[in-house]
């Protein structure tokens, strides 16, 4: 478990995050009205800074979050009363182990992603899907566990068998992901795009155009959007970028960006 109340910033909100913010407001609502937990469903980084924004304005509440592991990405939280203190069995997550024949099958990031959505579970019912290089595991919802186990039959091509395990059984993740500093004119989404990828500012506003890059895992055809602290971009056949951080400006007024990139 791993408190993060107030250690990402981010005071920027966009429209269409509305109606999240609405549903975190009704569950912080709860939470002091009713002083009962309120548990949230799976969040991504965007998703956290937002909830950690919201929760600054209540004194007597807390949101804890479990992803699984430690640094997990996707993580549920628990919204409470600032003395309760939660129990891992509190997430309601489960860890499922992917069985699959692996001298004649490659799994991939995006295939499980894609059978897990394409079995009818929402993308905010499950959370971060990890490898070690070899074996893959992910979570989900502990309360969909049956459902689960009995719509994921194959992912691509391959039949897989899913066995759920203990945190203990967790993978050591690879991260094939690094750390980088860039300086971009303008905090629009095709200038981050073009700088971290090494393309023209025309051909990365080509690939917001038609669709092939995502702001926080929701398509994005707007190539001026502007890009705030802990967003992640995705950029189909390119890789993804995460906002770590907004360091000010250089000599010559660019924006300096902590950046991690991962590169297919």
């Amino acid at each position: 478990m791993e408190d993060k109340k107030g250690v990402m910033g981010g005071g920027y909100f966009r429209p269409e995050e509305k109606p999240f913010i609405d549903k975190m407001s009704d569950l912080l609502l709860k939470a002091q009205t009713m002083y009962t937990p309120q548990l949230t469903d799976f969040l991504n980084l965007r998703e956290q800074t937002i909830l950690n924004n919201l929760i600054n304005k209540y004194d007597d509440l807390f949101v804890h979050y479990f992803g699984g592991y430690d640094n997990a990405e996707r993580v549920r939280g628990i919204i409470a009363p600032d003395y309760f203190v939660p129990k891992d069995s509190d997430y309601d997550v489960s860890m499922y182990e992917i069985r699959y024949p692996e001298k004649f099958a490659n799994l991939h990031h995006g295939q499980i992603l894609g059978s897990l959505t394409g079995s009818g579970i929402d993308r905010d019912r499950f959370g971060d899907i990890i490898t070690d290089g070899e074996n893959w595991q992910f979570f989900v919802f502990k309360s969909m566990s049956d459902y689960i186990e009995e719509q994921v039959k194959k992912i691509g091509p391959f039949k897989v068998h899913l066995m759920e395990k203990d945190f203990q059984d967790l993978l050591l993740p690879r991260d094939e992901s690094t750390d980088e500093t860039i300086n971009v004119q303008s905090l629009r989404l095709d200038t981050i795009i073009a700088t971290v990828y090494d393309l023209s500012r025309q051909n990365a506003k080509a690939l917001v155009d038609h669709g092939k890059v995502q702001i926080n895992w929701a398509v994005n055809k707007n190539a001026s959007s502007f890009i705030t602290i802990t967003d992640t971009l995705s950029v189909r056949g390119f890789g993804r970028i995460r906002i770590n951080d907004i360091m000010g400006r250089s000599k010559n007024n660019k924006y300096i960006l902590f950046v991690n990139v991962i590169k297919k």
